[in-house]
């Protein structure tokens, strides 16, 4: 398991920290209490029974971009570094974003964000369609109680500790299946965005 490194890269998923105004956590934990919220995306329909157990996290209904918006500026610009010193080129485009709570019982069962497989005979490591050139950005927020509500990747042995202020970058495509783990104590904010980019190399 990776603590919080300042800036580490491993297997192509890139985690990073930074900090966090007090005031801008506090509005993110009172928007999940005072706000209109619904059910995740559900993952599950694929997966084994024990997953299918696993409580799913909520989303803000409205994501209020101006509101949060240093947020996702922070988010914006790990992920721009990274796509750059990847040689990756960005779109100008984010095809979705989520702003998730994970509470007590809730997690996600094994999966890819990107559900399609280009054909083989573009190679192993190649986008094909514009819609499968995403690269998923995450933000974290978390109460100071937090256990549990890791996010792992089992086929690169990585393990990301959710703590306030880390980052994490990462190719969302199939050869990034990953999952987190159930919270067990206190609240996991997870700010999430993916972004398409231009025909390069997945990895």
């Amino acid at each position: 398991m990776f603590p919080n490194p300042v800036h580490m890269v491993s297997g192509g998923i890139e985690v990073s920290k930074t900090v966090v105004p007090p005031e801008l956590i506090e509005s993110c934990f009172s928007a999940f209490e005072t706000e209109e919220l619904e059910l995740s995306f559900d993952i599950y329909s694929n997966i084994g029974e024990e997953d299918k157990r696993l409580r799913r996290s909520k989303e803000l209904k409205s994501h209020q971009p101006e509101r949060f918006a240093p947020l996702y500026q922070m988010l914006d610009e790990f992920v721009l570094q990274s796509l750059y010193t990847r040689g990756e080129g960005y779109s100008g485009s984010v095809s979705r974003q989520q702003f998730m709570i994970y509470t007590e019982g809730a997690g996600a069962g094994l999966h890819v964000d990107d559900q399609f497989k280009p054909p083989q005979q573009f190679g192993r490591n190649k986008y094909v369609m514009h819609l499968l050139n995403q690269f998923a950005g995450l933000l974290y927020i978390s109460s100071d109680d937090l256990e549990g509500g890791e996010l792992v990747f089992p086929t690169h042995d990585v393990s990301v500790k959710p703590l306030t202020g880390t980052l994490v970058a990462f190719p969302s495509n199939y050869l990034f299946p990953h999952l987190v783990t159930p919270v067990t104590r206190g609240k996991r904010i997870a700010i999430a965005r993916h972004y398409y980019v231009k025909d390069t190399a997945a990895v």
